[in-house]
């Protein structure tokens, strides 16, 4: 399904709810010891995307640890904007059915953009 929450500025967590509404104590606990490091894995992914970007364009050659990184990166802003266009599986059948008028469409276009370029990296992975 998509949503119109593409307006909603919030910022999905950086690692979801493990302990779900069981233990909200534990859940804290948890998110407290890892939440910093998973933003700086986070950071650091980003970084490196922006470093191995030829400044005038063109081809882009990666090592491995730098591919890791790049669907790290991806990955993470997929995510961030699937969740804030409420994206769920559905959401190519729904996607058909969008029209430039929509105002999610070019939000939804870059997502399909982010799609295409994470797959298309781990096909040359392999």
């Amino acid at each position: 399904m998509i949503s119109p929450r593409c307006s909603t500025p919030e910022v999905p967590p950086a690692r979801p709810n493990t302990y779900g509404d069981d233990d909200p104590e534990a859940a804290g606990d948890f998110r407290r010891y890892t939440e910093q490091g998973l933003r700086d894995g986070k950071v650091a992914a980003a970084r490196t995307v922006l470093a191995t970007l030829p400044d005038e364009g063109g081809r882009i050659r990666l090592s491995a640890g730098d591919a890791e990184a790049w669907l790290r990166a991806l990955n993470d802003v997929r995510l961030a904007l699937g969740v804030l266009l409420g994206i769920t599986e559905d959401y190519e059948r729904e996607l058909a059915g969008v029209t430039g008028t929509d105002p999610r469409s070019a939000y939804l276009q870059v997502y399909d953009w982010l799609t295409f370029l994470q797959e298309t990296l781990v096909r040359s992975l392999r």
